[in-house]
């Protein structure tokens, strides 16, 4: 009579029994993540290999999203404006008559733009500090505005604040390209990316004439200068929307992968860096070495 009581009413579970189920819990979750080709432990990503077809994958996703994102936001956008070409054509379009470009206003107007993006050029440092979205929008909406109101001066100096301000921008863009793809690329994939990213600049160029011929072409009311400067500024307002939305911050981020690729992502960057917070300030003892690196310095004098 005792032994069937045991059976219909079992002895209540013990600790031990509720430590065991906690482990077949975490083993199943270690052997499911494994079976995606990370090595992690516990739930945290702490992964250093991943599958070779995963990786190949998620690269290819980021490929298609990040790289054509950033080259459309730096090629068509920036570089036809800040450099020589569309002041030029818009010199050409009557800018010269209104502005009174004579002597060297005209050489100032294009020096002027460089200034700015020297001495700026610090500004790479906020991809550390905010959210490379947020960031990126603020820059290109920045530049837009700028490039806009080129539009709207009456006198010379008026345009050479707008130029100034170009410079200023662009100077928080560019240089911190190559850190942002840092994010997603190991060392190796870096330079095939970061080509592409400054291949689009002179790709827009050859476009650049073609779609001045075709705006100053028109009989608009508006000076056919002034009209250039609109359709290069207004959609790069547009852009900053874009850039905010679909800039992914990070592979953490990236809405593009899923939550699998996404920790195949994780992996890669704790592989390079290991597992440290890439955003959010900056640490001066790091750029303090980079100041004393002899490379650093080659790097700059020989690209001046």
């Amino acid at each position: 009579m005792g032994f069937w009581q045991k059976v219909e009413h079992p002895a209540p579970p013990t600790t031990t029994d509720y430590v065991e189920e906690d482990r077949k819990v975490a083993r199943d979750e270690h052997e499911e993540k494994n079976g995606l080709g990370l090595d992690v432990e516990s739930n945290e990503c702490q992964a250093h290999h991943v599958h070779p077809d995963l990786e190949r994958r998620v690269v290819r996703k980021m490929d298609l999203r990040v790289v054509p994102l950033v080259s459309a936001l730096y090629g068509p956008i920036f570089s036809p404006t800040d450099s020589v070409i569309l002041p030029s054509n818009a010199r050409i379009a009557g800018m010269t008559n209104d502005l009174e470009l004579h002597g060297q206003r005209y050489q100032w107007l294009l020096n002027i733009f460089y200034i700015p993006y020297i001495v700026f050029e610090f500004q790479a440092l906020m991809w550390k500090v905010i959210p490379p979205n947020v960031w990126a929008a603020f820059v290109v909406l920045g530049w837009g505005i700028a490039a806009t109101l080129q539009s709207t001066t009456k006198v010379w100096a008026t345009e050479m604040v707008c130029r100034w301000f170009l410079g200023l921008f662009e100077a928080g863009f560019g240089p911190g390209i190559p850190y942002l793809l840092s994010f997603f690329y190991l060392r190796h994939e870096l330079g095939l990316r970061i080509g592409i990213f400054l291949s689009a600049a002179p790709l827009a160029t050859t476009f650049a004439g073609a779609l001045a011929y075709g705006v100053t072409s028109g009989h608009s009311h508006l000076a056919n200068w002034r009209l250039l400067f609109l359709v290069e500024g207004l959609p790069t307002i547009l852009m900053a929307a874009v850039a905010y939305q679909f800039l992914p911050a990070s592979p953490e981020q990236a809405r593009f992968l899923t939550h699998e690729e996404t920790l195949v992502a994780k992996a890669r960057g704790v592989r390079q860096v290991g597992d440290v917070k890439r955003i959010g300030g900056i640490v001066w003892r790091d750029i303090g070495a980079a100041l004393i690196d002899p490379k650093a310095w080659f790097t700059a004098v020989r690209s001046r």
